[in-house]
């Protein structure tokens, strides 16, 4: 049965032999085997707010982590936590993450090999190769207890890399630590001064996204409101290793918008470490995030346009009306520009950015990058919360071949596309896509709405 760290090693008193333990208190040594639990590694989280760091003990506690507190304050006079090299049975921690927020691990140095170091004696997440900060522990005090005992420990200066986390061991050499990952966060506030912060979270696929969702989000609620209505502007870049950066810019607002904020960056960062073409790494990120206890939300009531009959080839005002958080009615004004080839009936649809995304998802099922560049494209592309969007669409048909937007194709060539499909994949549409068009708001807006028109030829 595989190792699992909640549950004891032996379900029933046959199920495993304890070699040299003699009973206690009339127990014999093989039902000892139904009590005992693998060790845990202390977890030492410093600075993160209280809801946050509940979350992230539930996640390392089923890998056999348990929250511990810890600081990485100054010591006291007279304490010599770090005398000496390192040697076996010294206490020794991986850091997560660094700078403002303190979160790592701690364990004991199992064996030293040169500049090789065996610690722990069993896993972390075996996760095979990694890149993981290796630094001096200190254990200040042991809370003995018969259901529990507990480390109350801190991590210390990085003093190499953990290079491997196997089943037995996490191994790794001593000597400069590894890349991490610098992250500054910016807060600018209507209610005082702007603050910086600077992490450092661990170059990782699965530890890198975890980390920064959880830096960014203990951010803001140590220092935003956590409850009630509040209004985010999110913009930043994320630096890539050898590729265009990602760059950010979003509103969010209503309840709780933090978790939409800090998901909002995490996103990317998370689909781009995870993709199947190649190793992406991450350089830095930067965000500044400017907050109001104010909310802006508004809904998409009614459109329409000014000139009941518009003309080909001529611009025509299409009216939005908004109606905000407090009930306020917002009327603003986009020029829509007819083709010139344009005729019979038209459609405009004006949409939040989800709603429009699903429409498109079911009627032209566009084609899934195939490349780092194309995600980065995309993501690049993503479409904002403050703003509408505007599809004027016709009523012939079209296709999407490979990936690409053709739009009213004769039925001759539709045929053609139909009938042979060996040249890649082949989407009918419905309709025709003749122009887009986008409208900046103020707020978050919600809502979707269909026009139909006709167009009279001059």
């Amino acid at each position: 049965r595989a190792l699992n760290w909640n549950r004891p090693f032996a379900d029933r008193p046959g199920d495993a032999q304890l070699v040299g333990v003699s009973g206690i208190s009339g127990m014999g040594g093989e039902e000892l085997g139904t009590l005992l639990r693998p060790i845990a590694t202390p977890l030492v989280m410093s600075g993160f707010e209280p809801d946050v760091a509940d979350t992230l003990a539930g996640a390392f506690r089923d890998q056999g982590f348990i929250p511990t507190g810890g600081s990485t304050a100054g010591l006291h006079a007279g304490e010599m936590p770090y005398e000496g090299p390192l040697k076996p049975g010294d206490a020794i921690g991986v850091m997560f993450v660094n700078g403002d927020l303190q979160f790592g691990g701690t364990g004991t140095v199992t064996h030293i090999d040169g500049d090789r170091v065996y610690a722990f004696g069993h896993q972390m997440y075996n996760l095979g190769p990694t890149e993981f900060p290796m630094t001096r522990a200190y254990v200040y005090t042991v809370l003995p207890s018969l259901f529990s005992s507990m480390k109350l420990s801190t991590t210390g200066d990085v003093i190499g890399t953990f290079l491997q986390d196997r089943a037995t061991a996490i191994a790794g050499r001593l000597g400069p630590g590894p890349h991490m990952v610098p992250i500054t966060v910016t807060l600018e506030s209507d209610r005082g001064p702007a603050r910086t912060f600077h992490f450092g979270v661990v170059n990782d696929q699965m530890f890198t996204p975890l980390m920064t969702y959880a830096s960014l989000l203990t951010t803001l609620g140590s220092y935003e409101r956590q409850f009630g209505a509040a209004t985010f502007n999110v913009r930043g870049t994320a630096k890539l290793k050898q590729r265009e950066a990602v760059a950010f810019d979003n509103v969010f607002s209503g309840e709780s918008p933090s978790v939409g904020a800090a998901a909002y960056v995490v996103a990317p960062i998370t689909a781009l470490m995870g993709n199947d073409y190649e190793k992406v790494e991450v350089d830095a990120l930067d965000v500044t995030i400017k907050s109001s206890e104010q909310p802006r939300t508004a809904i998409l009531e009614r459109v329409w346009l000014d000139d009941p009959r518009p003309r080909a080839g001529h611009a025509v005002p299409l009216k939005v009306l908004l109606r905000t958080y407090r009930g306020d009615e917002l009327v603003r004004t986009l020029p829509i520009e007819i083709p010139a080839n344009a005729s019979g009936p038209l459609s405009l649809m004006v949409s939040d950015g989800s709603r429009l995304a699903q429409f498109e998802q079911r009627e032209a099922r566009p084609q899934q990058p195939r490349s780092v560049p194309q995600m980065i494209r995309a993501l690049n592309k993503a479409r904002r919360n403050d703003t509408l969007y505007v599809k004027l669409l016709g009523t012939e048909p079209g296709a999407v071949v490979n990936g690409e937007l053709l739009s009213s194709l004769p039925p001759s060539v539709l045929g053609v596309l139909e009938a042979d499909r060996n040249g890649g994949s082949f989407n009918p549409l419905r309709s025709a896509t003749l122009g887009e068009w986008e409208l900046r708001t103020e707020h978050a807006v919600n809502g979707s709405r269909t026009l139909t028109f006709t167009v009279s030829q001059n």
